[in-house]
């Protein structure tokens, strides 16, 4: 059975520039299903219930009541029928890009060395003028839901906070993941998008981010390849527990409610996958838990370049996009968590203040735009068969987002996942000035003062307005 996979949004470009532990095994054909309790616990006699069925279960969520179970596919209908089940459905997991970037060489470490190079942060800062109001504390922190963060990079660990958390279990990704030992002390970043976040936020050393004196801490979900939806609900209900003010999370998806199909495309046999009902309400669920734990969610639209307010847009788009893998969809689909309530959801801009050409939008669905890079130029040289000299002339450096990378390093790179930390930021601003506030405060201070406000049209692109930390801060 073919499951489901989301995508963490980032676009990135590669150059050479320079040189809790697993349920016991169980059988290979077994599924991954998602299972929703209707109150926010787990019956204590749920795994026993669960092996009756030749099942095991592989994770819990009790704060939201949610569960992940692997078990044979002609168990999946029992599971729906389990004393206290509201709901079940195949997992929905969250997949990595391709790791592919622009790795910047030859860097003095000297303090804000990169600076002239950081046309986003100089952007969103004024120039650097909203510092002298403001660059934050560590009073107030930032938690980083994504790939964990650079333990030791120069321009991260002064802000670093202890309390960072791993939250990949032992074997990683369907026990695919060898390397992944489940210690929850191993935060540290392999892949880099996690920490080029971070630096956006609270870089402070060669790079600045927009708060570079802001508490940060990882809240490790994904490993070498994807996570899963279980994962991301314990980082965020870790965090939210752990009194982060602020939630960043650079990563979604697309949930269906209404029917998935596989399609045999040797013998045209039609399977009925089920939906995403149980991860969608659980979004809901620790979304809420987190808010009224006091902590703010940002998240990222994504980088399909769609109308994610339009739910036929977006299941002609999944359907157009998974249907050469014999994937079929019919109802709704759903961005999240960036449809959730409750959630800050932040489209991406390019160096002219136009909606970056991968970024998705819509009228109610975006709520603010922050600069995450553009790829038009990227775009053309590359369909003009001129990729060679768009690197070459550095092209990369007037449309793409630096900051910081694993192995204390730095890279260009572009994606929502570029504008959301940057809403985090400007808010983590806000609480440090005013004072720690409810999300609901907090969200309207945030589109009343941070923003240069757009009307009319303009709002399906844009939400409030255009991410602005010197406004805020005055």
């Amino acid at each position: 059975m073919k499951r489901f996979f989301a995508i963490i949004f980032t676009l990135i470009l590669t150059v050479g520039l320079i040189q809790p532990a697993l349920a016991a095994p169980v059988k290979p054909q077994d599924e991954y299903y998602s299972v929703l309790f209707t109150k926010n616990n787990i019956p204590a006699n749920f795994r026993k219930q669960v092996t009756a069925l030749g099942g095991a279960v592989v994770d819990e969520v009790p704060e939201i009541g949610f569960a992940q179970v692997k078990a044979p596919p002609a168990a999946f209908p029992k599971l729906k029928l389990l004393s206290g089940v509201s709901a079940a459905s195949p997992s929905l997991s969250w997949s990595l890009p391709e790791s592919k970037r622009i790795q910047a060489s030859g860097v003095n470490t000297g303090d804000a060395a990169l600076w002239d190079l950081q046309w986003d942060i100089k952007r969103i800062t004024n120039n650097g003028k909203s510092y002298e109001l403001g660059t934050g504390s560590h009073d107030v922190v930032v938690g980083i839901i994504d790939t964990g963060i650079d333990r030791d990079h120069p321009d991260l660990i002064g802000n670093l906070l202890p309390g960072s958390k791993n939250f990949v279990p032992k074997g990683g990704f369907e026990g695919k993941e060898p390397t992944e030992t489940g210690d929850p002390n191993a935060f540290d970043d392999t892949n880099g998008h996690g920490s080029h976040v971070a630096g956006s936020i609270a870089g402070n050393g060669a790079m600045l981010g927009v708060a570079p004196d802001t508490g940060i801490r990882a809240y490790r979900v994904f490993g070498t390849s994807s996570a899963e939806s279980a994962w991301i609900f314990e980082a965020m209900i870790a965090a939210a527990n752990d009194g982060v003010d602020v939630i960043s999370m650079s990563l979604g998806g697309f949930d269906v409610i209404g029917q998935a199909f596989y399609i045999d495309l040797e013998t045209g046999e039609k399977i009925p996958l089920g939906n995403d009902v149980a991860d969608f309400t659980a979004y809901k669920r620790v979304v809420d838990y987190v808010t009224k734990k006091g902590s703010l969610v940002v998240a990222a639209a994504g980088n399909d370049a769609i109308n994610a307010a339009n739910k036929r847009e977006v299941m002609d788009y999944l359907n157009a996009e998974y249907g050469g893998d014999g994937l079929y969809y019919v109802g709704a689909g759903f961005e999240v968590p960036g449809t959730i309530p409750g959630v800050v959801t932040v489209s991406a801009t390019g160096p002219k203040d136009v909606l970056a050409n991968y970024s998705n939008y819509g009228p109610g669905f975006i709520d603010i735009a922050a600069v995450g890079g553009d790829a038009r130029l990227y775009d053309k040289y590359a369909m003009e068969g001129r990729f060679d000299e768009y690197i070459a002339k550095r092209l990369y450096e007037t449309e793409f987002n630096l900051s910081a990378s694993e192995d204390s390093g730095w890279y260009w790179s572009i994606g929502t996942s570029m504008a959301t930390p940057k809403v985090s930021a400007v808010a983590a601003l806000l609480i440090d000035k005013h004072g720690k506030m409810s999300p609901a405060k907090l969200e309207d201070l945030l589109y009343k003062k941070g923003v240069d406000g757009v009307k009319g049209k303009d709002s399906s692109y844009f939400g409030s307005g255009h991410l602005n930390a010197l406004k805020a801060l005055q």
